[in-house]
Formats: structure tokens, C-alpha cells, sequence
């Protein structure tokens, strides 16, 4: 009987809350016994907005007319705090506040203290120390010291950007602005005159702006222009591969500063990524394209192989490279080497500090002959493995492009392991790696078979082996007839003992083979 009674008595109340037009989200009761518990309507849709240093915390209260308090509880980490507000209340903001996650909770409580159920809800607040902070731009995308000049690339305008402008000291001491305009200075290439090259003068940015997602204006902190000089990994290995300069190591990266530091002239002969780093070498005043690309003068049957390209924007490098040539800026002028009415290196332009130096000539030479190497069981001067009968290896040492090794096809590529031995260690200066003659026009098979690469030793006991350059692997010219010297950095070297690996290349249509001019040994006379 009991039980039947409480069950209408739930009918009736749930009817009765209907009837007033409040829900269940609203308030709530417990039925025990013949009483009833009523609780306080809790607040809902409870959620912050992130701002500057800021949260602004809402919720919509029930329609409880009991409600006499809001109560907010907050806590980040070891911090903790609360604050009873009006009973009205749908929103607080709590400022200053510091990097972290917070939690609130949010609960309503009626005169007589009790208390609805408490929602939750999370926030963070944009500071310094968000991550956010570190995406928007700085303006200034890479920036150039030199000859008492700011030289650099700005950054794209976007809308969030209200305003951004460079503090820094001329060369009389005296502090001075920059101010970014969107029509000129986002996505230029700009020089600002008259800056002091003192490390101690700090370039500032100063940047106003908003972040996504965050509705306030924020002034950021003034940045630091920072003078270390960012190189390109491109620019660093061309510098490594020419000159054995490179950055693996604090020790190595000081002699890499230095040689920059005050390098005259650099010679550049296959692909790279970007010439933009020439600004940072003060003293630079020339640059040499393709000079030891030597390529064949007589036939001249061009290919697309037979000049280095740029990785990268061209119109960028080109707008550098014009920079570079200003008497107050570098003063540089370029040499250039190759087929003039064909392609150009890194597609250079005419203009009047790049100079035409025509087909770049071989140095005077002695070439050592086949007489002077050993015969090997399989009859040639060329050890080889995987052999191949009808390749004629003794072609490789005739110092004649005309005559060629080329081996068998084959459906899958193969890795050539060679060897040359003297008779007796002489001292030389380097080998000579030939491409065939071939004319593409006609020979559509042989540009896909000439070796791009070439990996090679030497050694005076066949046990202690030396790279030939400063690389166990170097890069070779890919022009019809085209020669590429390997020559021994410390200009000569006892030799014995020659090993080196070449691969095969695959044409268009699968078929795997390799066509090789020659290797020869070689004394500059």
C-alpha cells in the first residue's frame, strides 16, 4: 500500500512541474517516505572563452526562484580560489591570469545554502607561453646583415597582422623605425640603409595582432632580431662537397663561419637549392657557374643534363643574385660557362655583372696509360663483378668518348664493383670520369644509362683506403661526352690501388644497363 502511494505521489509531481513550465534540468526532487527533498535548480551550457591573459566563463541559470548565489570555484595546478556571486549572474571573467589548463566549477545555491549540482567545465587562457603564440609571424622571414644595410624577406600580410615595425639604431647610434605598409613591404625583399652593424645595437619587432580564436588585440613582446646566420642545407652541402667545409660538428661550424667569412670567389657546378646565402659571405665578389662541368665543345649535342638547375624559386634567387651585384651592397659578378644558345646554368640572364666565358677548357693533363696497370685473370686492366662477356671493359682506359663500356640489359639494375691496380704507386693527381658521346636526337636510350654517381677509393697497400674528394660518393656530369675530374684536394697522392662502384639505369622501357666513356688516371702537367 505503501508502495502504491508513492508511485502516484511521483505522477502528481511530475505533473505539477509541467504545469509550472519547469523541467527536470531545472530542479529535482528525491521522494522518501511521505516528504519530499527539493533541490536547487543547477546552472547550465557552462563554457569559457579564451582571451588575452583571460577566461570569460557563461552559463544560463534555471528558473528557479529560489537561486540566491552563484558559486564559482577555480583551481590551475597548485592554484585555488572562489567567489560567490548575485543569483543572476549568467557570466564572470577572470583576468591576469597565467599560462595553464583551469578548471571551474559552477553550482547554484539557494538562501538557505543548498546547493544544485555542480557543472564543469575547462579552459586556457592565451599568454606568452602558448604554443599559439609562436605561429604568428614575425615579419621578417630571413634577414641579412651587411655594409651597414638590413637586408631581408617579409613575411605574407594576413588579417590578423594590425600592425608590425622594426626599432633599431642607425649608424650614428640614434634609435630609428621601420613600419611594415601592406602594399610594399609584406612579401618584398627589402633594404633598410644606414643600420648599425654593432651586435650589441638588437634589432626589435615590435608586433601588434590578433591570434585565432583569441577576440583580443595583443601587443606582443618586442623580439629580438636574431644575427646568427640560418645557411640552407643545400647551400652547406654544395660548399662541403667543393671545398670540404661543412657544419657536423661546433668545431667544423667555426671553420665553415670563417671560410664564408672571407671567401672571394665560388664555384658552383650542379644542382642547387638556393643561391640566397651569398649574402651572407661580406667579402664575396665573384661566383664561377659551371666552370668544371666539361663538357664536349666539338660535337656539342646538347642535352637537358648539361647544365646545373635551381631547386627553388628562380625569380627569388634572381632578385638576390641582382641585389648582390649593387657596388654598395657586394659589387659580385658571375662567370658562367656552357653552350650559350642552349642551356644556361641555373638559367642565369643577360645582364651586365653575368659574363659568357664559353666552353669551359680541360687543364693541360697527362694521362696515365693501360701499360701502367696490371692484367687481371679475366684478361682486361678493368676488374669487374657481375661480369659481362660482351662489354668491353679495356674501353674505359682508352681515354676515347667514342669507345664505350656498355653492358647487357637486364630486367633489374645492377651495382658494379671495380678495380684498377699500378704496377707500381705513382703519384697523380686525380681521375678523369668521361660520359659516351651520344646524340640524343637519335640515341634515346643512352642519357638513361650514363652514370649520375660514382663511389671510389684509393690506396697505396690495398688495405687503408682514401676517399678521392671529400666524399666516398661524388656526382657526376650527365652531358653527352661530359667530363668530370676527381681531383685530390691536397692537389696530388701516391696511388696504388683503385676500387669503385657504378650503377646501372633503367630506360623507359625497364630494360637496366650502364654506358660508360672512360676512367682514366690523370698528372696535371
Amino acid at each position: 500500500m505503501r508502495k502504491r502511494k508513492y508511485i502516484i505521489n511521483l505522477f502528481a509531481a511530475a505533473a505539477l512541474l509541467v504545469g509550472c513550465g519547469e523541467s527536470l534540468e531545472d530542479t529535482y526532487s528525491d521522494y522518501a517516505g511521505d516528504g519530499k527533498i527539493r533541490y536547487v535548480a543547477k546552472c547550465t551550457e557552462f563554457h569559457a572563452t579564451p582571451g588575452w591573459e583571460r577566461l570569460l566563463l557563461e552559463w544560463t541559470n534555471g528558473t528557479d526562484a529560489t537561486v540566491d548565489k552563484i558559486k564559482m570555484i577555480w583551481s590551475c595546478e597548485d592554484l585555488k580560489d572562489s567567489v560567490l556571486l548575485p543569483g543572476t549572474a549568467e557570466s564572470y571573467e577572470l583576468v591576469n591570469l597565467v599560462n595553464g589548463t583551469y578548471r571551474f566549477d559552477v553550482s547554484a545555491v539557494d538562501a538557505a545554502g543548498n546547493e544544485s549540482l555542480v557543472e564543469t567545465t575547462y579552459g586556457r587562457p592565451y599568454t606568452r607561453e602558448h604554443e599559439i603564440m609562436l605561429a604568428f609571424t614575425r615579419g621578417v622571414v630571413k634577414p641579412y646583415f651587411l655594409n651597414n644595410k638590413l637586408i631581408f624577406f617579409s613575411d605574407q600580410w594576413n588579417e590578423n597582422i594590425d600592425e608590425i615595425k622594426l626599432q633599431y639604431k642607425n649608424t650614428q647610434g640614434e634609435t630609428q623605425y621601420y613600419t611594415f605598409e601592406k602594399e610594399t613591404s609584406y612579401s618584398s625583399f627589402i633594404t633598410i640603409d644606414d643600420v648599425s652593424m654593432n651586435p650589441t645595437d638588437t634589432i626589435y619587432i615590435l608586433r601588434k595582432g590578433r591570434i585565432e580564436g583569441c577576440p583580443d588585440l595583443i601587443e606582443f613582446d618586442p623580439l629580438a632580431l636574431s644575427r646568427t646566420k640560418i645557411f640552407s642545407s643545400g647551400f652547406v652541402n654544395a660548399i662541403e662537397r667543393r671545398y670540404g667545409y661543412s657544419t657536423n660538428s661546433k668545431e667544423q661550424e667555426a671553420e665553415f663561419e670563417t671560410f664564408v667569412e672571407n671567401v672571394t670567389e665560388l664555384e658552383f657546378d650542379y644542382d642547387l637549392e638556393t643561391f640566397e646565402d651569398v649574402l651572407y659571405c661580406p667579402k664575396l665578389k665573384k661566383l664561377i657557374f659551371a666552370k668544371n662541368r666539361y663538357l664536349d665543345s666539338k660535337y656539342q649535342n646538347t642535352t637537358e643534363n648539361d647544365v646545373p638547375v635551381l631547386r627553388s624559386d628562380i625569380d627569388r634567387n634572381l632578385t638576390v643574385l641582382d641585389k648582390a651585384s649593387e657596388q654598395d651592397v657586394l659589387g659580385l659578378e658571375i662567370d658562367w660557362y656552357g653552350n650559350k644558345w642552349n642551356n644556361r646554368p641555373y638559367l642565369v640572364d643577360d645582364t651586365d655583372y653575368m659574363n659568357y666565358k664559353g666552353f669551359s677548357p680541360l687543364p693541360e693533363m697527362e694521362i696515365i696509360q693501360p701499360e701502367a696497370l696490371k692484367t687481371y685473370d679475366n684478361g682486361f686492366k678493368v676488374n669487374c663483378s657481375p661480369t659481362d662477356l660482351y662489354a668491353k671493359l679495356d674501353a674505359l682506359l682508352d681515354d676515347n668518348y667514342q669507345t664505350t663500356w656498355t653492358t647487357t640489359s637486364n630486367t633489374l639494375p645492377r651495382t658494379y664493383e671495380m678495380s684498377m691496380e699500378l704496377l707500381e704507386e705513382a703519384e697523380i693527381s686525380g681521375i678523369k670520369v668521361t660520359q659516351p658521346l651520344f646524340n640524343p636526337m637519335g640515341d634515346r636510350r643512352t642519357q638513361y644509362l650514363v652514370p649520375s654517381q660514382i663511389t671510389i677509393q684509393v690506396s697505396t697497400d690495398g688495405g687503408n683506403w682514401q676517399n678521392v674528394t671529400y666524399f666516398e660518393t661524388n656526382e657526376l656530369g650527365r652531358g653527352s661526352g661530359e667530363s668530370t675530374l676527381l681531383k685530390f684536394p691536397e692537389g696530388s697522392r701516391r696511388v696504388r690501388y683503385i676500387k669503385f662502384t657504378l650503377k646501372d639505369g633503367t630506360d623507359p622501357g625497364g630494360n637496366s644497363a650502364i654506358s660508360l666513356g672512360d676512367i682514366v688516371l690523370f698528372k696535371l702537367k
